[in-house]
């Protein structure tokens, strides 16, 4: 059987768990290290200086020529014999054993040792043990497996003053490894119960540290579809947390946005449903009430067929927002003349025109873009259909074209009354209706012929604009530019 690994990661806070306490333990560590190698460091300094301090005193004795030898040695084994962890073994120029401490290790077996007795003569302390078992040094037990310094000291001089002897001494180290050992046992107690603690001490820490996002998930969990205008505080989280409070609260705010546009729409689409279907039962009725001409049932089908035309027009409408909104609204591109666009969007409106006593205009240069013509053209007669609805007889549409830096805009600018400045932003909105003196509405008008336009023009990489003031009210497209050859029009 194979078991899948679950690919999730740790927790923030068994990783900051893991790594403070880790650091704390290591640094620790690190210190209890330090403290054992500087007080091993201590008891070797120390040693040496005892050990030449027992040398001198031992010189001292061996530099008296007027005494015999005999007379000196004995003096030197009762001053050595007051030193109970010393051992010491005299030796003549020749290496023979001139004197030796009654107990202690045997020194003779370290000068059998060729590398030893090497690094002795070149000044050097060393560090050796003995397996073997011997006299103790303060009773007649025998002693196992001792430690002891070791270093060899020039002593004494001939009367033609030359180097009478070698002083080899020993110094028992026991009683520092143990106080060592001791102290390492106690450290690693110690350490082992910090870090217990210390692991203990950063969970409740990273704990609390982590309040703030506990209490942050909590408000964030309450927030339902009701609770969409609330907005958390960023002032009351820590500045770690700052941004991404205020990253939510945008989202949230967008969130709202399509949510209140989304309970409009349905609002909006079920009134605008409403009204053919009203017509399209009530004439139904008026016609079955009472026997009918086939004339008149005839008109009654025309009326109902403008109806269902009206209502297949809204849906093919909102198929089509349906697919903008799916990011579906894929255009096939070519090279197209804006200026020939226009023309030809022109001609098909121009009997239009001529029934509203408007006129139609177009400044500015060829420009080429990238685009789907069928498309374009439909964006443009949308908003030319908006402006002629507007535009007052005798007033002239006005569409503009002109270059910018790798852009194109087309501006259509129509005469009459201005829009007010809180509705520009929701033009763009489905079904959104601007105050009744405004609208017009008539039978060609679905309320989302807007918000197909910016549809299109987004699809294009593109965006929309729009400005109004007493004079006129503009629509302005903004399209990425072919490049930036311009023919003016004439």
């Amino acid at each position: 059987m194979i078991f899948k690994r679950s690919s999730r990661p740790f927790s923030l806070a068994t990783r900051l768990t893991f790594f403070i306490s880790l650091a704390t333990i290591a640094s620790f560590f690190v210190f209890t290290w330090i403290m054992i190698h500087s007080v091993k460091a201590h008891f070797e300094e120390r040693d040496i200086h005892d050990m030449k301090q027992i040398g001198a005193t031992l010189e001292t004795v061996l530099s008296h020529q007027e005494e015999p030898e005999k007379q000196r040695l004995e003096i030197l084994q009762n001053v050595v014999a007051g030193y109970a962890s010393v051992s010491v073994m005299l030796l003549d120029t020749d290496d023979r054993p001139v004197f030796q401490s009654a107990i202690g290790p045997d020194l003779s077996a370290i000068l059998g040792d060729p590398a030893l007795a090497r690094e002795l003569r070149a000044g050097n302390v060393l560090s050796w043990h003995d397996p073997s078992p011997h006299q103790g040094m303060h009773n007649n037990e025998p002693m196992d497996n001792s430690t002891w310094r070791l270093m060899m000291l020039p002593i004494g001089k001939k009367a033609d003053g030359t180097q009478a002897y070698n002083l080899l001494m020993a110094l028992s180290i026991n009683f520092h490894l143990h106080y060592i050992n001791d102290l390492k046992n106690k450290l690693m107690i110690m350490a082992s119960i910090i870090s217990v603690i210390v692991i203990f001490i950063v969970l409740f820490a990273v704990y609390q540290g982590h309040k703030p996002i506990r209490s942050l998930s909590q408000q964030i969990k309450n927030i339902s579809s009701a609770d969409l205008g609330v907005r958390l505080n960023n002032e009351d989280v820590p500045i770690e947390l700052e941004r991404l409070v205020i990253s939510f609260n945008h989202m949230i705010e967008r969130i709202e946005d399509v949510f209140n546009r989304q309970a409009n729409f349905s609002a909006d689409i079920a009134h605008e449903m409403r009204t053919p279907i009203t017509n399209l039962v009530t004439q139904t009725e008026i016609a079955l009430s009472q026997p009918r001409s086939a004339r008149e049932l005839e008109e009654v089908m025309y009326s109902s067929l403008e109806e269902f035309s009206r209502m297949s027009k809204m849906v093919s409408d909102m198929l089509f927002l349906a697919q903008a909104d799916n990011n579906q609204l894929i255009p096939e591109k070519e090279t197209l003349d804006l200026a020939a666009e226009v023309t030809t969007v022109f001609d098909f409106f121009e009997a239009l025109a001529e029934e509203r006593g408007v006129a139609l205009r177009l400044e500015g240069h060829t420009s080429l873009v990238e685009g789907d013509p069928l498309m374009l053209r439909r964006a443009l007669s949308n908003l030319l259909s908006n402006a002629i609805r507007y535009t007052p007889r005798g007033g002239t549409i006005t569409v503009h074209l002109r270059a910018g830096e790798g852009e194109v805009h087309i501006i259509v600018e129509n005469p009459g009354p201005p829009i007010a400045p809180e509705h520009l932003p929701r033009l763009f909105d489905r079904f959104y209706r601007v105050d009744p003196s405004r609208q017009r509405k008539d039978e060609s008008s679905s309320g989302i012929g807007l918000a197909i336009v910016k549809s299109i023009i987004t699809a294009h990489y593109g965006r929309v604009s729009v400005e109004s003031d007493i004079k006129s009210t503009r629509f302005i497209l903004t399209l990425p530019a072919k490049h930036r050859q311009q023919i003016p029009v004439q």
